[in-house]
């Protein structure tokens, strides 16, 4: 009877997790549009710096609020929020920098197309013994092969927005692959503190620390960093609240309850979403390549989706 309770419990924790990865995917392709729309004349740099301080300042008051809660931070804790801090300033400011120079929804495509690959392969590498499903696999290149779709559409000028073919471009196609890299391996450093039994709101108050300097540095070099704060300053906390803050707690919630490879599938539905909202943006013309590409992306998400809960609904019926 335990057993049953205990698999009933982990298809209601994935049932959470699911929910809030899609709460997390509306928001970020969202803002993905928005973001790509002012980054044309703002620092990708000054926004980082900005939106990261004000998400971290914020959880650091909800964890001081949860003194409680509070754990002793061990060595092996330590070394994780330290990889944890590198990955994310790896992800989100090679993301940010790759929105000023591609489509949006081939920057999400890319970023996520190569996420459940590299999952397989760290957990291959984590356990050389470990199989791994024939499923998984299917999904896991079947998304990679929808993401090069994407990449030689927009290569090849097919995609919504079309870029003169120079060193900037290719870096920013080379900031996607960066930034899908990097959202795996922070994923997977996150995982390790919610299983350590660190709190979702602790976590986030202290992965941040990084990026907010580096950042900060960054947008010093650029210069001009005050007049463009003083400029912006009221849409960077609106959109720092609604494109980072909720959607990083939702995605965070997502990965204390699932696993980092689910987790990387559940955000391929990100591209599909940004697809959408980005038709409202003037700048970018329709593509029906990007189109078929996204699907297949979506296709293949929807297909992880479902033989992880037909895994669940398997697992749960025997007693």
């Amino acid at each position: 009877m335990s057993s049953f309770t205990n698999k009933n419990n982990a298809k209601n924790t994935y049932l959470i997790g699911t929910i809030f990865l899609l709460g997390s995917a509306v928001l970020t392709s969202i803002t993905q549009v928005l973001n790509a729309n002012k980054v044309q004349a703002f620092s990708p740099f000054a926004f980082t710096f900005i939106s990261f301080l004000f998400t971290a300042l914020f959880f650091i008051i909800v964890s001081i609020k949860k003194k409680g809660n509070t754990r002793k931070l061990d060595s092996a804790s330590k070394k994780d929020y330290l990889y944890l801090n590198l990955y994310t300033a790896l992800a989100f400011m090679c993301f940010f920098y790759a929105l000023k120079y591609v489509e949006p929804a081939i920057v999400s495509a890319i970023e996520i197309g190569i996420g459940p690959v590299f999952a397989l392969l760290l957990a291959k590498a984590a356990a050389p013994g470990m199989k791994t499903l024939k499923s998984d696999s299917t999904v896991a290149w079947g998304t990679l092969a929808s993401s090069l779709l994407l990449v030689w559409a927009t290569l090849t000028g097919r995609s919504g927005l079309h870029f003169v073919l120079s060193g900037e471009f290719i870096l920013g196609l080379s900031a996607s692959l960066l930034c899908g890299v990097g959202a795996v391996l922070a994923a997977q450093y996150s995982k390790k503190l919610s299983m350590k039994g660190w709190e979702s709101s602790h976590i986030l108050a202290h992965r941040f620390y990084f990026i907010i300097i580096a950042s900060l540095c960054l947008a010093i070099l650029e210069g001009h960093l005050i007049s463009q704060l003083s400029t912006h300053f009221l849409w960077i906390v609106l959109l720092s609240f609604l494109g980072v803050l909720l959607p990083l707690y939702m995605l965070q919630v997502g990965i204390k309850y699932c696993d980092t490879f689910f987790v990387m599938v559940t955000i391929a539905f990100v591209p599909i979403f940004t697809f959408i909202f980005q038709l409202l943006d003037p700048r970018i013309g329709w593509s029906t390549t990007t189109l078929i590409g996204i699907l297949n992306l979506t296709l293949f998400a929807l297909l992880g989706v479902y033989l992880k809960n037909r895994r669940l609904m398997d697992t749960s019926n025997i007693t």
